[in-house]
């Protein structure tokens, strides 16, 4: 697949984007059948599915784990965008991902800054910049602190918003008020809240981004649709059930849907995936 021009932002993300778990056989393979059941239990209430980003693992997952999981989520999208997460240290890494991505059949792709502490707002700019123009697809933002080791400043973030292949802004940087003044400023993309007990303290925003959809979906649709306030208590109650604000989140979330039955084990890659 060519990807010589530059990649189209017509589409608007917004609403509600499930960030899937990755599930996982007894071998550490992407369990192909438990991925198409856990999309066909959220697919009536979601808007996009986001794969392969921090709620799937993303920056434990091998190349292959990583195709094998878009490619799953691909596969049953049934008309879905497919977001496909890039967790990469460098923009050239990302750049080879998105261009995977792109040749799976995803519809863009979410990624972080370069890692490190070190890495200058020009070189975040940059970073997006040259993600635009040679990844394929359409870009949204990944502003987060965690996974890249450092921040962007909002007038960087404003100027990125700009370029022509950026489509979206994924906040999940914890700061609602930061949140809130990115929305005023207009930045001519979406903005999407990534962190769901955040969503009642940014009013204003184009959608959320939520690893809770993976077990709670009919509960995110209805807190987009609103008004938030309804459901700001069965928010909080089910964030705390579910385990959202431990460091593994993702493994009390997998815990949950295996016993359900929508998983068939809740191993992750900590717990003896292949490489």
């Amino acid at each position: 697949m060519s990807t010589a021009g530059r990649p189209r932002r017509e589409e608007r993300y917004t609403g509600v984007t499930v960030a899937l778990v990755t599930p996982l056989t007894d071998a550490g393979e992407v369990a192909q059948e438990d991925v198409a059941r856990l999309v066909a239990g959220v697919r009536p209430y979601v808007d996009a599915l986001l794969p392969a980003l921090s709620t799937g693992e993303g920056w434990a997952l091998s190349q292959r784990q990583w195709c094998e999981m878009v490619a799953a989520t691909v596969r049953c999208r049934d008309g879905l965008p497919v977001l496909a997460g890039i967790e990469c240290p460098t923009t050239g890494e990302t750049v080879a991902r998105a261009r995977l991505a792109a040749e799976l059949g995803a519809s863009a792709v979410v990624a972080p800054t370069p890692y490190g502490p070190d890495v200058t707002q020009e070189e975040m700019y940059r970073h997006y910049e040259t993600l635009g123009a040679e990844g394929g697809l359409p870009v949204i933002v990944y502003h987060e602190r965690e996974v890249s080791g450092n921040d962007l400043r909002p007038d960087t973030l404003l100027r990125i918003c700009a370029l022509p292949g950026v489509a979206a802004v994924k906040d999940s940087a914890g700061d609602p008020a930061a949140t809130r003044e990115l929305v005023a400023a207009r930045p001519g993309v979406p903005v999407l809240q990534g962190l769901e007990h955040l969503v009642p303290e940014t009013g204003g925003v184009d959608g959320h981004v939520a690893a809770l959809a993976n077990v709670e979906p009919a509960l995110c649709a209805a807190l987009f649709a609103g008004p938030v306030s309804r459901y700001t208590a069965e928010l909080t109650a089910a964030c705390e059930r579910h385990g959202l604000d431990r460091p593994d989140w993702y493994r009390a979330l997998k815990s949950e849907l295996c016993r359900r039955g929508v998983l068939t084990t809740e191993r992750t890659i900590g717990t003896g995936g292949v490489s």
